[in-house]
Formats: C-alpha cells, sequence, structure tokens
C-alpha cells in the first residue's frame, strides 16, 4: 500500500445538483405513504361532546368514585356496564381496589385516609351514541387516572371498555 505524499490529494466537494445517470432518467424518490384514515372523523367529534354524553361520563365516573372510596361494592355496577365485557370491567375495578387498598396500608403512620376526589375529566364523543372519557383522579398522596367508553343502546348508557392506571 502506498501513501500519497501530504497535500498532493485534494478532494472536491460533490455539486450540488448532479445530473441524472443514463439509467435514472425516471428516478424514484422514496415518498412514505401517508396512512389515510379508514373513517373520516366527523365535524361534531371535534367540537366536543353532547350534553346528554358528558352527564353520562360524569354519572358513571360519580359512581366509580362512590366505590373508590368504599361507598359501593363493584358488583352495584353491573347494570351499568355491557353484559360481554362485564365479567373484564369488574376485573379491572377489582385489580385497582386491590392497589389502592396496598396503597393506603402503606401510607405514613398516622396520616389520614383522604377521599378519591375527580381532578380532571374530558370526553369525546367520535359519534353520536359514544363517549369515550379519560378522567384524573387523586386522594392527595397518589394521581391517577381513568379512561373508560360509555356506548348507548336502548335503555341507557353501558361502559364497553374501562383502564385504571394506578
Amino acid at each position: 500500500m502506498t501513501v500519497a505524499p501530504a497535500g498532493s490529494v485534494r478532494i472536491h466537494r460533490a455539486p450540488r445538483l448532479d445530473p441524472p445517470f443514463d439509467d435514472e432518467l425516471h428516478p424514484t424518490t422514496y415518498r412514505p405513504a401517508r396512512a389515510e384514515p379508514a373513517e373520516a372523523v366527523p365535524p361534531q367529534a371535534v367540537a366536543g361532546a353532547s350534553p346528554e354524553c358528558h352527564t353520562a361520563a360524569h354519572r358513571f365516573l360519580n359512581l366509580c368514585l362512590e366505590l373508590f372510596n368504599g361507598f359501593r361494592a363493584p358488583s352495584q355496577l353491573r347494570p351499568l356496564l355491557r353484559v360481554t365485557e362485564a365479567h373484564d370491567l369488574l376485573e379491572e375495578l377489582s385489580r385497582a381496589l386491590r392497589r389502592l387498598a396496598v396503597l393506603h396500608r402503606t401510607a405514613p403512620a398516622g396520616t389520614q385516609r383522604r377521599p378519591v376526589r375527580r381532578r380532571q375529566l374530558r370526553t369525546c364523543e367520535p359519534r353520536p351514541g359514544v363517549a369515550e372519557v379519560a378522567a384524573v383522579l387523586s386522594d392527595g398522596r397518589t394521581t391517577w387516572s381513568v379512561a373508560y367508553r360509555l356506548e348507548r343502546d336502548g335503555t341507557g348508557w353501558r361502559c364497553t371498555a374501562l383502564t385504571v392506571l394506578l
């Protein structure tokens, strides 16, 4: 291997625009495909939820707060749950209650138990008769969130999905 003496090798910058080669007269450029939404979001979904939808979301959250504060049993929420998802939803609520009980047991001695309160509630109605809700809850020491989906059936609003992030 031979080494060129210093100063004999010069590096030139590439021109800003190279002309295409013969085989690249019609070059293919990479353009990421834009994901088109399957359904267009109706304009009323952006505007917010209807008053009926918001009232149903508040009602369900207030019942969940009664559950978290110990005034209600999980089985009392069964009429507000869709029958096909009731088992999974009650399991999620029970899991949240167990975690909440552990937090109360591990609290420092001498601190009194504070009630769980709603800090914030956001309701969206992606299509009429469907409410998607996110709520922030707190008991003064811990903050967590609850997300759920309500759907209107013939007799009222039923919860179809629920996640508690504690």
